[in-house]
């Protein structure tokens, strides 16, 4: 049967059996169309002209609707430059994020995406921009960390763009990403630290190091120390932290607000921190570390310490000591961690004590300082056999 043609850009239907009355005859009918993006289709099986006709109609409805509704919406991001659409989508995501992941995230587009990749549009990103992005980075020496965050950022906006159709393919599926290597964890000695302490004569400082070697607080958490933590005798309850910049008491890392955990405390430690709150009475919600506001302390009105505020006190702490290793504060932390490993207790317990979002980051980081147990299994193995 001859192709019948119904109105401009509409299509034809028609029947490819050779009857001698294809009207009549029991074979379906096929039309031909073209899409909105003007390549040519066909279909099969509609039983009679009308069927074949109504379907060509919605066809040719829908295609112009289409033309008339005008670029999609991933056509539109797809035109868009990286920057605007990556600032775009940071601030509708600020509702849902931490203040510390929205700075995160603000940080990585301003200082290394989007000198990189600003201007680039979204629709051009394949796997070699990807991994050029990348090899730039580390050319200009940025550290691992700062890499693999600003990986995740970009992934995290493309992969937004790319689900609103503005991509067809994962740019992200064949790229190489950063390999963040960690640095190796140094921890000092019980002597080391005891020396450490010896010369601490600020006692704002010493506080801060008391609660982190004693207990295994975050610098910030360690800022934020209050006597309502003091829940018993032998246990101290973290309740928040204070915001490293903004210098304002903040949820603690991962947790909402309302959210704590508890550690243990031992004598020494809180000792130390009830001699400090006999000399330095807290203020009305209990904290104590309230000097930060004094002058060259920081700035913007705040009593509390700011992330950094000790960085160079403690340097100058290590030369009076004669310590020329290359402890930082936060080697505290980890003391409290190796000593609880080294005295047996369980790595599930060290784990939730310091805050840890998963266990794993706890094995990773503190795994080779678990006394062997192999050995040990062996022995109490053998009284069974």
């Amino acid at each position: 049967m001859a192709a019948r043609t119904l109105a401009r850009g509409m299509g034809t239907f028609f029947k490819e059996c050779t009857c001698k009355a294809p009207t009549r005859c029991p074979h379906p009918y096929k039309i031909r169309y073209r899409d909105a993006a003007g390549k040519q289709r066909e279909e099969s099986g509609y039983g009679t002209q009308d069927k074949a006709t109504a379907r060509l109609t919605e066809l040719y409805q829908s295609k112009k609707g289409a033309q008339k509704a005008g670029p999609s919406d991933g056509e539109n991001i797809a035109a868009r430059s990286l920057e605007d659409f990556a600032s775009n989508w940071i601030s509708h995501r600020a509702r849902g994020l931490k203040d510390n992941s929205v700075e995160s995230y603000e940080r990585a587009l301003t200082v290394h995406i989007a000198p990189r990749l600003g201007s680039r549009k979204i629709g051009t990103f394949t796997a070699s921009t990807v991994d050029n992005f990348v090899g730039d980075m580390m050319l200009d020496d940025v550290g691992s960390a700062a890499q693999v965050n600003a990986y995740k950022v970009l992934r995290l906006v493309i992969n937004s763009a790319r689900r609103r159709g503005a991509l067809t393919l994962d740019p992200f599926m064949d790229a190489t990403p950063p390999d963040h290597q960690r640095k190796d964890i140094v921890i000092p000695t019980l002597e080391e630290l005891n020396l450490i302490r010896h010369h601490a004569h600020d006692e704002d400082l010493r506080l801060v190091m008391e609660m982190m070697s004693g207990c295994g607080l975050r610098n910030g958490e360690a800022h934020a120390t209050n006597v309502n933590g003091l829940v018993s005798q032998d246990v101290y309850r973290i309740s928040d932290q204070i915001h490293g910049r903004q210098r304002v008491p903040a949820p603690l890392k991962h947790r909402n607000w309302g959210a704590f955990r508890e550690t243990p405390i031992p004598a020494k430690t809180r000792a130390y921190l009830m001699q400090y709150a006999e000399t330095h009475p807290a203020d009305s919600q209990g904290y104590l570390l309230t000097n930060g506001g004094r002058a060259g302390a920081g700035v913007g009105g705040s009593p509390y310490y700011s992330g950094n505020a000790f960085r160079h006190k403690w340097q100058k702490v290590l030369r009076a000591a004669g310590i020329t290793a290359g402890y930082t504060m936060y080697s505290l932390r980890h003391f409290f961690a190796s000593n609880c490993l080294a005295m047996g207790i369980p790595i599930t317990d060290v784990a939730e004590w310091m805050g840890h979002k998963s266990i794993e980051v706890t094995y990773r980081s503190y795994r080779h300082l678990m006394p062997s147990s192999i050995g040990r299994a062996a022995k109490l193995l053998d009284t069974g056999i």
